[in-house]
């Protein structure tokens, strides 16, 4: 499969991209300082861009059969205004696979505990961008998938599994970003995923 990973200079995205080349996958590495992707593959291909703009993503589209995207947040509307992007330039493109990392705060499986829930509005704040680029991704025609992870640790895999509907989830949750990343991968290549949000956790 030929792949665009968004993010992919990040701690996550670094990730998604090594295990697609392991799994045989053509990776194209979209960051906007490409020198920041250390990885040398025949299979891989890094491009300059920013996912604000349309026209970036367009150009680092063409020939792929799928996106897999793990921008995080920071700024602000970063994950709305990128999703918009995506979705404009997916459409225009033809691509129609996406799959999207997002955070366990924005799902209704998640219980503020200690500070978080002395401080509801911050919680809600910090939510607010994630779920505004979740509701535009469902209500598009694209093959979506979101992939939600409880707090993330840099550490090697030791599995993952995913959440049920009315299973809460806090701050003590975690789950390597190793096993997000297969998790991600797994999950674009699995139909029985397309128009699904998924929560996962590690093995604990």
């Amino acid at each position: 499969m030929k792949l665009l990973v968004l993010g992919a200079n990040g701690k996550t995205g670094r990730l998604v991209v090594e295990q697609a080349l392991a799994a045989g996958h053509t990776v194209t590495a979209f960051a906007r300082d490409p020198s920041t992707v250390k990885l040398s593959d025949e299979r891989l291909r890094v491009v300059n861009g920013d996912a604000i703009f349309i026209s970036d993503l367009k150009a680092a589209l063409k020939g792929q059969d799928a996106v897999i995207s793990t921008i995080g947040g920071g700024k602000r509307k970063l994950i709305e205004k990128t999703t918009q992007s995506l979705i404009t330039a997916l459409e225009e493109s033809g691509v129609k696979r996406v799959v999207c990392m997002s955070s366990f705060i924005a799902t209704p499986n998640f219980k503020p505990t200690g500070m978080m829930k002395l401080f509801p509005r911050l919680v809600r704040g910090m939510a607010k961008d994630d779920v505004a680029g979740a509701k535009l991704l469902e209500s598009s025609g694209l093959d979506w998938t979101i992939v939600y992870a409880t707090l993330l640790e840099s550490k090697p895999k030791a599995g993952f599994r995913f959440v049920g509907p009315d299973e809460p989830v806090t701050a003590k949750d975690r789950v390597n970003r190793a096993d997000v990343a297969e998790c991600l991968l797994d999950a674009v290549g699995d139909r029985g995923t397309i128009k699904q949000s998924l929560l996962i956790t590690g093995n604990q």
